[in-house]
């Protein structure tokens, strides 16, 4: 397992690019969720983040046969069901053009970040992968080696500790 640091403006700018699309997506998603009743619930994966469904706080939105049943394999998400139930076509087509037109419609890649730092995601699957961003440093541990000429400083294990021990202190 390597630790590496970047600092160099490239790597900073993708982060702060795949941090502004993460917050106009969520942005986009409490809008929709909110005019149905419910909340957000995202997924998320090692290439990309995105809006799953809603977490209803009550009942669902019109009726509850408009949706798909809510599991813990899903996070408690629902979507509008793919065909109308028996009689309810009318208020399908509604709720499928209200999920339509207001789906967020921001992406969520990682790739960009991984490229500016010189790593593939690929390599990153199968070595893993730990990331988060320090004041003006992004902090990486993955048993995968950065490309040459990505900015990216060797560090110590020591390092990394202390640089996410302040940027868990700084979030709590």
């Amino acid at each position: 397992m390597g630790y590496w640091k970047f600092t160099n403006a490239e790597a900073l700018a993708a982060w702060e690019k795949t941090r502004a699309d993460e917050a106009q997506m969520r942005k986009e998603a409490a809008e929709l969720t909110s005019m149905l009743g419910g909340k957000p619930v995202f997924k998320s994966d090692l290439t990309r983040s995105t809006f799953y469904g809603v977490n209803f706080d009550a009942a669902p939105y019109l009726a509850k046969e408009l949706w798909t049943v809510p599991t813990g394999n899903t996070g408690y998400a629902s979507w509008p069901k793919a065909r109308p139930p028996k009689g309810m076509k009318e208020e399908h087509a509604a709720v499928k053009k209200l999920w339509g037109e207001h789906y967020p419609k921001t992406k969520v890649s990682n790739d960009e970040f991984f490229k500016a730092i010189g790593l593939d995601w690929g390599m990153l699957f199968l070595c893993g992968i730990t990331y988060f961003r320090q004041c003006d440093a992004i902090y990486v541990q993955t048993g995968a080696t950065p490309k040459p000429d990505f900015g990216a400083v060797e560090i110590v294990g020591s390092e990394f500790d202390k640089a996410r021990r302040e940027y868990s202190d700084a979030k709590a």
